[in-house]
């Protein structure tokens, strides 16, 4: 059977060798692996993009429901192909858009002022169809399609069922290698891309990948939160007071998380969040860090109930590790923190 027909996989083989697992990603980019459009490069976005959100079962594999997954990737392909005008799929002969490209332009025609707004500004009925016709489509043609290509070791799954179900040891993998994996895929992507788009659109098309999923630009809720609900007033960095001026600053920096989340979100003075640009904390940050989403989660707020439903101890730092193997150099902070 064709891997895109599978209803159902389990995972053939269990602990694998990372020069197994880069074998097989090798194969997926590569052009002997077959694709007809980009889907399995935007699944495997979808996944990177959802690796710190996953729920770690007893036996070590990591759940992620389909829900999360193809709402990263219908916000994926919303700026692909609504907001960059990139085609994602070979022509046939049969039709000139893949299945998403059809549902994405199906949604723009029946309301034309959806094509200026960014994907964060679909009004959510909107939203919600869009992710579930999305779902609909992938769940048919990719999750078999990605698990046959990895020799069935990548994940499990059910598509009667909820979700995926990574091989821990591809999820180990994964975070140690999160960065590396995340620019072959934009680059393998990009060659697909530029293979079948007009030379205007291609215009900065990595570019355009890396971007894909924007981070959101008004954090302006999470300050409310930190300094008035949980009385944050301080420099998390330095220990100098607050004052009227105070930037959110994502712990572990975004470019390797990918995501807004509280959990990962302080409070520093525009000096130390300027310093402290795109590197992580050093070391001794991490108990702080701990310490303060622990209190941080037994608040009864839904910011909190949403941001922290899968968070659990030690991720902070599993994170702060990876990041740290990825090349991303450390901030050592002020000497006057307090």
């Amino acid at each position: 059977m064709a891997g895109w027909d599978l209803k159902k996989g389990i995972i053939t083989q269990n602990d694998l060798t990372e020069d197994h697992i880069w074998s097989l990603f090798n194969f997926v980019f590569s052009d002997a692996c077959r694709k007809r459009n980009t889907y399995k490069y935007g699944l495997i976005k979808s996944i990177l993009d959802n690796v710190f959100n996953g729920i770690i079962q007893q036996n070590g594999d990591v759940y992620f429901p389909y829900r999360d997954i193809f709402a990263k990737f219908s916000e994926n392909y919303w700026n692909l192909v609504v907001k960059y005008d990139l085609r994602q799929m070979r022509k046939d002969g049969k039709s000139v858009f893949s299945k998403i490209e059809q549902i994405l332009k199906d949604v723009v025609a029946d309301n034309d002022v959806l094509e200026k707004l960014e994907y964060d500004s679909i009004d959510e009925r909107t939203k919600r169809l869009l992710v579930y016709k999305v779902t609909l489509e992938c769940k048919r043609f990719v999750i078999g399609a990605l698990y046959n290509d990895f020799d069935g070791v990548i994940y499990s799954f059910d598509l009667s069922g909820e979700g995926i179900y990574l091989n821990h040891s591809v999820y180990a993998f994964i975070l140690k290698y999160k960065m590396e994996i995340e620019k072959l895929n934009y680059y393998s992507w990009a060659r697909f891309l530029e293979q079948i788009n007009d030379d205007d659109a291609l215009i900065r098309v990595i570019d355009k990948l890396e971007l894909s999923t924007p981070c959101r630009n008004d954090l302006s809720v999470y300050r409310v939160l930190l300094h008035k609900e949980f009385e944050e007033d301080t420099c998390f960095y330095c220990g100098k007071k607050l004052l009227k001026k105070m930037h959110v600053d994502h712990f572990i920096p975004w470019s390797f998380v990918k995501d807004d989340k509280l959990w990962n979100f302080v409070l520093a003075c525009p000096s130390c969040n300027i310093k402290k640009n795109v590197r992580i904390p050093s070391r001794e940050y991490l108990s702080r860090m701990d310490e303060r989403n622990k209190l941080l989660c037994k608040m009864a707020n839904p910011i909190v109930e949403v941001d922290f439903e899968n968070y659990r101890d030690g991720l902070i730092e599993r994170i702060w590790q990876y990041a740290r193997l990825s090349g991303i150099k450390e901030y050592c902070g002020s000497s006057k923190k307090v």
